[in-house]
């Protein structure tokens, strides 16, 4: 009985053991299947293709190029142009400011590379090596004027709050000494300039004070130029004009005074002159004709002005508007004005175009003449060359042909009233070789 009861029971487990063992078999299978379609589906994701990207093709023009950034393409070898005279090459940062010297020798220059150079212009020649002086600073200059006489220059040193003056030397190369530095001048410092008649050193801030001091370094006096923001300050030509644009949409003129007596000439006081209005954003630039009769501005607008400063300001007389035109691109601008006051040259990016100052005619324009934006433009004393200069590090000389024109012009209007026979065959014969510089100039295009 007990064996039997023991088979019994041995063949229970048996049963019951082969049951579980199938199960489990049969859940390991499961779970082998489930993990083999998972991994088959990893792999069909892996294979499928990368979805490739398509660039959409669209005839909208690309938006134009800001001014002062470089415009795609080869730039015109200036070299090549018909009217490129010459090149001053040899700082190598970004020319902040330039200026001349009334006889038309001296240009200097300012530059990011924390120099000064006085170049020797008076034989511009084509393709003539210029020579120059060297001016090592030991910081960044801001701005640069020459002394009437070409003796001197005054350079702004912003970080360092102070305006140095440097002797020069009478040859290229002379070493130039430090007679002079103005220090602790208050404020963010933005333009220097010496008076024309050598009366007075401007110094200008970038909000609204602008500094009058001796030649010696002794403050005169303080104006406030109301502008919000000091733009461009200079002093006009021939009498003592401090002149100011800003954020208002006019140029400020006020005209620093003294007195006369036999042994001296003491400074009086500062006087309010006249305003340059008409345009309805703020200046971006302005200058003068030689003589101050006439004053031309470039505004935000996009228009430009050709304004008769020979008034009696003292009575109240405002300045008569001689023409307006329009700029022909968007975005800063810098203007100038010849000696004689009868073309005006506007420069935005790396262009150039020359108008008449009496009809806002456009007379003519020199394209892609630098490699980069042009941030000071300046007629030679005799109006015969245009100086530019900027963030391409050099300067460089163009002759101006709408000069030329002007010029025949005159010439041809002088001639109709002429009675000396002697005066009348002057008058021809610059009217034959000039137009025969016109003709040659055209046949080079």
């Amino acid at each position: 009985m007990e064996e039997a009861g023991s088979s019994q029971q041995f063949l229970i487990f048996s049963i019951i053991s082969s049951i579980l063992v199938s199960v489990v078999l049969s859940f390991v299978y499961w779970l082998k299947s489930q993990k083999a379609k998972e991994n088959e589906t990893v792999q069909l994701e892996d294979d499928k293709p990368e979805p490739q990207k398509v660039e959409q093709k669209t005839s909208k023009k690309s938006a134009p190029a800001k001014a002062g950034s470089k415009k795609p393409g080869k730039r015109a070898a200036p070299t090549s142009h018909p009217l490129y005279i010459n090149m001053l090459r040899g700082h190598s940062d970004t020319i902040v400011d330039m200026d001349m010297d009334q006889n038309g020798k001296l240009l200097a220059t300012a530059s990011g590379d924390g120099t000064v150079r006085t170049w020797f212009i008076k034989d511009m020649d084509k393709g003539k090596e210029i020579k120059y002086t060297r001016i090592p600073l030991d910081t960044m200059p801001g701005s640069v004027s020459i002394s009437p006489d070409g003796k001197a220059v005054a350079v702004l040193l912003p970080s360092n709050n102070a305006v140095e003056i440097y002797r020069l030397g009478k040859k290229p190369g002379d070493e130039a000494s430090c007679v002079l530095t103005i220090s602790n001048i208050k404020g963010d410092l933005k333009d220097v300039a010496i008076s024309p008649t050598g009366r007075f050193i401007m110094v200008s801030t970038v909000t609204t004070t602008v500094f009058i001091y001796t030649l010696k370094g002794e403050l005169l006096h303080v104006l406030d130029t109301a502008q919000i923001n000091n733009g461009q300050v200079s002093i006009s030509p021939c009498n003592d004009m401090v002149a100011a644009s800003g954020f208002t949409p006019e140029v400020h003129l006020w005209a620093v005074q003294f007195g006369k007596s036999a042994t001296s000439s003491p400074f009086q006081q500062v006087r309010e002159a006249m305003d340059l209005s008409g345009h309805k954003s703020g200046v971006y630039s302005f200058s003068f004709s030689g003589d101050t009769r006439r004053a031309v501005t470039v505004s935000k607008d996009g228009t430009w002005r050709v304004f008769n400063i020979d008034v009696s300001w003292q009575l109240k007389e405002d300045p008569k508007l001689i023409c307006c035109g329009t700029v022909a691109e968007d975005g800063p601008a810098q203007v100038a004005m010849s000696q004689d006051g009868k073309v005006v040259a506007i420069a935005t990016d790396v262009n150039i175009n020359l108008y008449n100052a009496d009809t806002a005619e456009l007379m003519d324009t020199l394209e892609a003449v630098h490699s980069d934006a042009i941030l000071r433009i300046s007629f030679s004393d005799t109006g015969k060359y245009l100086y530019t200069s900027g963030s391409d590090k050099s300067v460089r000389v163009w002759l101006n042909r709408a000069g030329i024109v002007r010029e025949v012009e005159t010439w041809t209007e002088s001639l109709k009233v002429a009675t000396n026979s002697s005066h009348k065959e002057r008058l021809k014969q610059q009217i034959a070789d000039a137009r025969a510089q016109l003709q040659e100039l055209a046949g080079e295009k």
